[in-house]
């Protein structure tokens, strides 16, 4: 069957369609054909709706910038979805993320449609995503109606919603009374990586740092607390596409792609992962260090929570401070025993859960079903 792919190639969203249509075109056996559409780059008419926004306004939420550019990548998407019909038949549709379904407006009764989401509009509006200060709180109601109204009907409309995690199930379920027959989970997946290599005697552990934008996950915490605890006795290795400087004991590493050999590199050498993020909907790389088998120190932020089995595949902070960050960091680094024991328990928490070819196997099943309801 022929399917179309919407995609939100923004952030963390950019791979987690691409890997699925990758893993289906490498087993023809599963039946299905994924055409990828990306949102972004927005075309010349639309860019000024989606990427403008009002000096003073914007960080009040008055500006509506959210919903506009969301806005315009379905419309754009839209268009994109048109054009590939009129070449060709399209059977279904695998929308990622909501935002990207809202421009959908009228389809054929009978074509399923699936939209996979890492959190609901209601989510992010009980969160900093949506309203950062207690203006933009209080005027939710009215700069966020039409997008939750919008989002609702693409809800009513799609065949099935794939949630990444158990959280944004639970609020499908409560805030819109989506019954579980229509929720399956299809969080973002991997191909399991090469095993690690045994690293020589008397290395100085290495703690590893992932995030596009430093600040927001939780970089400078983890900078100060290395530099006043951990600088004497290990190295750390910053992968990040901001400007951070370097230090002693301190690598940065700017413009490494995921997959890359001076990433692979990377997540070799770690002893320890560590992502004190303030801010997140889900934590796609939290899945890669448990597939390279690297404890885990992170925020209890997004889907941290069930990725690391409340604690069982890692630690999870009490607190983003410095002190729980200290503490945890160093009983990775003085009890290895505990830690490897996580690692490799995380490893199979891992493979049941978030291995591609087994995701991408439940996808293709729930398309072909939906296509003969």
């Amino acid at each position: 069957m022929e399917v179309a792919f919407l995609n939100e190639n923004t952030l963390g969203h950019t791979s987690y369609l691409p890997r699925f249509a990758a893993e289906l075109a490498r087993r023809p056996e599963l039946g299905v054909t994924a055409h990828v559409l990306d949102a972004l780059p927005l075309p010349p008419d639309l860019r000024r709706l989606g990427d403008t926004s009002v000096r003073g306004l914007r960080k009040f939420g008055l500006d509506l910038h959210g919903t506009r550019w969301r806005v315009a990548a379905s419309r754009h998407l839209r268009r994109q979805l048109d054009a590939l019909r009129g070449r060709q038949p399209v059977d279904a549709l695998v929308v990622n993320t909501q935002s990207m379904g809202l421009g959908l407006g009228e389809l054929p009764a009978g074509m399923p449609v699936l939209v996979a989401l890492d959190a609901t509009f209601q989510q992010l509006a009980d969160s900093p995503w949506f309203a950062p200060n207690a203006l933009s709180r209080w005027l939710q109601p009215l700069t966020l109606r039409g997008l939750l109204r919008r989002e609702r009907a693409l809800f009513a409309r799609a065949t099935k919603l794939l949630p990444w995690s158990e959280t944004v199930a639970a609020s499908l379920r409560r805030d819109y009374g989506v019954p579980d027959g229509r929720i399956s989970f299809l969080p973002p997946s991997l191909t399991p990586p090469p095993r690690r290599k045994a690293r020589p005697a008397n290395t100085r552990p290495q703690i590893l740092f992932l995030g596009g934008d430093f600040q927001r996950k939780g970089g400078p915490l983890l900078r100060d607390t290395f530099c006043r605890h951990f600088a004497d006795r290990c190295d750390l290795h910053i992968i990040t596409r901001s400007e951070v400087p370097p230090g002693p004991g301190i690598f940065v590493h700017r413009g490494v792609e995921a997959g890359s050999a001076a990433w692979l590199e990377r997540w070799q050498g770690a002893d320890v992962f560590v992502f004190p993020s303030r801010l997140e909907t889900f934590g796609i790389v939290l899945l890669e260090a448990l597939a390279f088998e690297v404890p885990i120190v992170a925020s209890d932020t997004g889907a941290a929570r069930s990725i690391l089995g409340g604690g069982a595949y890692g630690w999870l902070l009490t607190g983003l401070a410095e002190d729980p960050l200290r503490a945890a960091v160093m009983e990775t680094l003085t009890a290895p025993l505990v830690a490897h024991a996580r690692a490799q328990a995380g490893k199979d928490h891992f493979r049941k859960n978030y291995e591609l070819g087994a995701n991408a196997a439940k996808l293709a099943g729930w398309l072909k079903a939906s296509s003969q309801s």
